[in-house]
C-alpha cells in the first residue's frame, strides 16, 4: 500500500472512532487531523473557548487493517 492511501485508510478509521466516541457534537467541527508520526495523529475539534484534542496511536497490519491502539483526550483553551 502506498503512503497515500495508507493515511486514507488511518484517516477513515480515526474519523469513524471520532464519530462513534465523541459526544460533544456542538462548537465548529473537527478543524484539524494531523499526522505527527507514522502512528500517531492528533485530531483538534473547535468548541466555544477550547479545542478538544484527541490523540491517536495505530498500528497498522501487513494487510493494510487499521487498529487504534491508544486514544488519548485532551482539551487546549484559548
Amino acid at each position: 500500500m502506498d503512503p497515500v492511501q495508507q493515511s486514507i485508510c488511518v484517516y477513515q478509521a480515526i474519523l469513524a472512532d471520532v464519530a462513534k466516541t465523541y459526544t460533544q457534537r456542538g462548537g465548529g467541527g473537527i478543524s484539524s487531523i494531523v499526522q505527527n508520526s507514522t502512528t500517531t495523529f492528533t485530531v483538534q475539534i473547535a468548541q466555544e473557548g477550547r479545542k478538544d484534542v484527541l490523540n491517536y496511536t495505530v498500528k497498522i497490519g501487513a494487510d493494510g487493517k487499521v487498529e487504534i491502539v491508544e486514544r488519548k483526550e485532551g482539551t487546549r483553551s484559548y
